[in-house]
């Protein structure tokens, strides 16, 4: 029995009264074991490989939780894919190239390349976004890396067996499978949906659960401040940020919903978990800097977040002491390490993994010993004689009028802003940027949008982004 294992079973002992449940069904954490354990000994029977790697195409519920169970007490390699994702799903099968296959229809051996290598150790297949506009890409978080890093996700979160969490996120995304497996190392009742209403109405769902904790991407927050506005409650003890960068006007969105703490986090797909995390209680507790509230101070465990400089080379990071850069880039030190993609993510300068971080690819900036996250190296674009941070836009437009944008660089070298809500006045919203941005950052159209493309987690679909915009521009192939 490994290490994670013995902790999931240990918490469920201290925790009789903690449930798994959805809207159909409900079990007690020692019942979803014991169910696990039997779905563990299926799939041993379904595949001849000693450590099969499986793939579960379901819907958040109670027996999709039960088959991450299973993956932790059977000791195999486990991917969720989201039944309603279509030729993503089905591509990422393909590339995943699984040994056995879960659906609604049950367990199914699937004929696997017999050249094709295990997986070095067993764990969980974490899908990247894919927002740069490549395809999706996985990365393998190990059931060890989980063990060690959970009980410190735990106290940050201040979680622990009387909590509550609500999940209505898909598990086929890295940060709603790692709120799963916190809530179940920590003996929390776990609740999960998959309606797509629970995700376009996040505090409607918390509610209906009361919920004591959640984390959620920042898309999350716009949409929970358009529920507030139409009177939904908000009672939730924690909310959590995470997967994205976390602006002012959302932290204080959250801070205003009822009692919540906001703790805002800082992790990526390749390294598992999360690596920093602030917590605020009161808008004037939050820390800001270029449009991106604070991450905390770099550590959870030991995991520590620091700077690298913007090339190959790079030599020592630095954090702690005040850095700032155009050029740096955030990097996380973890004690799992791992070895790359198990597939996608050719090609691309970042992540770059390197003995005992991986250098994510993410500006970063460390004043007064906070790091800030300041977006993708990726949102960087060439314009005029300089380069264009798409995200300061975006910044601008939230900041003056309260608007929710995405900016997106065409094919064609345009720069289009989405708007999203309908009557907005674009034309004084054009104007107030101009007052905002230099020339050259400013857009070349402003599109309006009834709502920004998202992906499951919550973040924006870069790539539908720019389809948006080139369509509105004429340009589409």
């Amino acid at each position: 029995m490994h290490a994670l294992s013995e902790l999931v079973r240990a918490s469920a002992a201290r925790a009789p009264a903690s449930v798994v449940a959805d809207s159909r069904s409900s079990l007690t954490l020692a019942d979803a074991l014991r169910e696990a354990e039997d779905v563990a000994r299926a799939i041993a029977r379904t595949s001849p490989r000693e450590r099969p790697l499986v793939a579960v195409v379901l819907p958040g519920s109670v027996a999709t939780v039960t088959h991450l169970l299973a993956a932790v007490l059977g000791d195999h390699t486990v991917c969720f894919l989201d039944p309603g994702a279509g030729p993503r799903t089905d591509a990422v099968l393909d590339a995943l190239d699984p040994d056995v296959v879960v659906d609604a229809s049950g367990v199914h051996p699937r004929p696997a390349d017999p050249a094709r290598p295990d997986p070095v150790t067993a764990g969980y297949v974490a899908m990247s976004s894919g927002t740069t506009g490549t395809g999706a890409k996985g990365v393998l978080t190990s059931w060890a890396c989980l063990a060690d890093f959970l009980p410190h996700g735990a106290e940050a979160l201040d979680l622990d067996s009387a909590a509550r969490w609500a999940e209505p996120t898909h598990p086929s995304y890295d940060l709603a499978l790692t709120n799963w497996l916190l809530a179940l190392a920590a003996g929390a009742s776990l609740h999960v949906s998959g309606s797509l209403a629970d995700r376009v109405r996040p505090l409607a769902f918390l509610a209906r659960r009361e919920a004591t904790h959640v984390r959620l991407a920042p898309g999350y927050v716009d949409l929970a401040a358009t529920e507030a506005g139409r009177g939904a409650p908000c009672e939730v003890r924690v909310w959590g940020s995470g997967g994205d960068r976390l602006s002012p006007a959302q932290a204080r969105t959250v801070l205003g919903l009822g009692r919540a703490t906001l703790v805002n986090t800082y992790g990526t797909s390749e390294t598992g978990g999360f690596a920093s995390a602030a917590a605020y209680a009161s808008p004037d507790e939050v820390r800001a800097r270029d449009g991106s509230v604070s991450v905390g101070r770099g550590r959870v465990g030991p995991w520590r977040v620091g700077l690298v400089r913007d090339e190959k080379d790079a030599g020592e990071d630095t954090v702690g002491d005040d850095a700032v850069g155009e050029d740096e880039v955030l990097a996380i030190h973890s004690p799992h390490v791992g070895d790359g993609y198990l597939f996608g993510g050719h090609g691309q300068d970042y992540p770059r993994w390197e003995p005992g971080r991986v250098v994510t690819g993410d500006r970063g900036v460390v004043a007064d010993g906070e790091v800030y996250c300041l977006g993708r190296v990726g949102r960087l674009v060439k314009r005029s004689a300089g380069f264009v941070n798409l995200d300061d836009v975006d910044t601008a437009i939230r900041d003056v009028r309260g608007i929710v944008s995405y900016t997106v660089a065409t094919r064609g070298g345009s720069l289009v802003t989405l708007v999203e809500g309908d009557g907005h006045p674009l034309t004084a919203v054009r104007e107030d940027l101009a007052t905002r941005v230099a020339p050259g950052v400013l857009p070349d159209r402003l599109v309006p949008v009834r709502a920004l493309p998202r992906l499951g987690n919550g973040k924006t679909d870069q790539a539908g982004a720019v389809r948006l915009a080139e369509r509105a521009l004429g340009q589409a192939d």
